[in-house]
C-alpha cells in the first residue's frame, strides 16, 4: 500500500551572495510511497561496491520521479523527525519505481 509520504528534493540555484558563493535552495514534491527494507542479497552486493543502502521506497508511478538526488521522509511515529536520504539507485518495475537510498548527513 502506498500510504507513506515522501518528499523528492530538487536543488535549485537561488542566488549568489556578495562573496560570489552560490546559495542553493531545495524544492520539495510530495509523493505517496510504500516503505520496504533492503533485501539481504541486494545489501551485500551494494556493500561490495562501497554503497550502504538503508531503505527502499516504491512509488506507484515512475513518472513521479524526475531525476531527484535526495528525498525526505518522516516516519509515521510519535515524535519522529524528518530523515534525509541520498538516492543511490532507482529500478523501474512495470509502472512502479523502486528508489534505494542511504542516509544523508546534509539536506
Amino acid at each position: 500500500m502506498y500510504n507513506e509520504v515522501i518528499y523528492l528534493l530538487h536543488r535549485i540555484l537561488q542566488t549568489t551572495n556578495k562573496y560570489g558563493d552560490n546559495l542553493v535552495g531545495l524544492v520539495e514534491r510530495q509523493v505517496f510511497a510504500e516503505v520496504k527494507s533492503i533485501g539481504q542479497k541486494e545489501f551485500y552486493e551494494a556493500q561490495a561496491l562501497g554503497l550502504k543502502p538503508e531503505i527502499k521506497f516504491v512509488i506507484p508511478d515512475f513518472y513521479d520521479y524526475q531525476g531527484e538526488e535526495k528525498l525526505k521522509y518522516t516516519p509515521f511515529q510519535a515524535n519522529a523527525t524528518a530523515q534525509y536520504y541520498d538516492i543511490i539507485r532507482t529500478y523501474r518495475a512495470g509502472n512502479t519505481l523502486e528508489i534505494i537510498c542511504t542516509r544523508s548527513i546534509e539536506k
